[in-house]
């Protein structure tokens, strides 16, 4: 498949997405190359484990191999430059005060409902929403399923009345029971818990790795709309990529696992 965009687009894709150090590395396999040869390719390739990564350098060099004339050189003082306006931009992170009830005119704030909703909406490339509770909310179920739809990848990190051991009535996924084949559902397994009744509590949602809501609420209609829940809402900085290297990790050594589809 022909990646979207020409060679400006995916060396901005990789400054966006990749940590600085992948990209540093990336460019100095690139620098010393007179153009894309396979060879190149395959040792650029092999310089890190990450899926992500290993697509991000044949998207790079199926655009490369459309410009041939641009060198390696080129390419990496370009990878730089762009690696270092993201990194700054990131930096520029900001907070926001998220709340759902009784209102002040101490502090300004966003409800729970509107914040995850705009998530939701702005996301173009990956999702990650965490929740203890979970029950159907229409608009929440209509924004992910038109998230979906357009290319976002969706993970949904959810509790289960098994494993919590009584701590939860009802299945999180039971709320988004429409989205199964669509998003992917992934629960932390009673065997991989502390002793005592431990729960997965956390309440979060993560947009692209550039902005994240971390609150008190779950993902039902009461808390949403009607309790009275307090979070935060993280735009760049960071604080957003964090988090979503922490899930992947959780991911990739087995602490949540994926449940299979039926």
């Amino acid at each position: 498949m022909t990646p979207p965009g020409g060679l400006e687009s995916q060396i901005q894709q990789i400054a966006s997405t990749l940590p600085p150090a992948q990209i540093d590395q990336l460019a100095k396999a690139i620098e010393r190359l007179d153009g894309p040869g396979e060879q190149g390719r395959s040792r650029a390739a092999s310089l890190t484990a990450s899926q992500s990564f290993k697509t991000a350098v044949a998207n790079l060099w199926q655009a490369w191999s459309r410009e041939p004339e641009t060198t390696g050189f080129g390419i990496a003082l370009a990878l730089r430059s762009a690696a270092l306006t993201a990194e700054r931009m990131r930096s520029a992170s900001s907070l926001e005060v998220v709340w759902t009830g009784p209102t002040s005119n101490e502090v300004p704030v966003r409800k729970s409902a509107q914040v995850l909703e705009r998530l939701i909406d702005d996301a173009r490339r990956r999702l990650i929403i965490v929740s203890f509770a979970a029950y159907k909310v229409n608009s929440i179920e209509e924004r992910l399923r038109a998230a979906a739809d357009r290319g976002v990848g969706i993970d949904l990190v959810l509790e289960t009345e098994a494993d919590s051991k009584g701590g939860l009535r009802v299945d999180a996924a039971e709320a988004f029971e429409a989205l199964k084949g669509i998003a992917k559902f992934w629960v932390w397994p009673a065997s991989s818990r502390p002793d005592g009744g431990a729960v997965l509590h956390a309440k979060a949602a993560i947009r692209d790795t550039s902005a994240a809501l971390v609150t008190s609420a779950n993902f039902t209609g009461r808390a949403l709309e009607r309790n009275m829940e307090l979070g935060l809402l993280v735009t760049g900085g960071p604080v957003p990529r964090r988090l979503a290297d922490h899930f992947d990790a959780l991911m990739a050594r087995s602490e949540l696992i994926q449940l299979e589809s039926d």
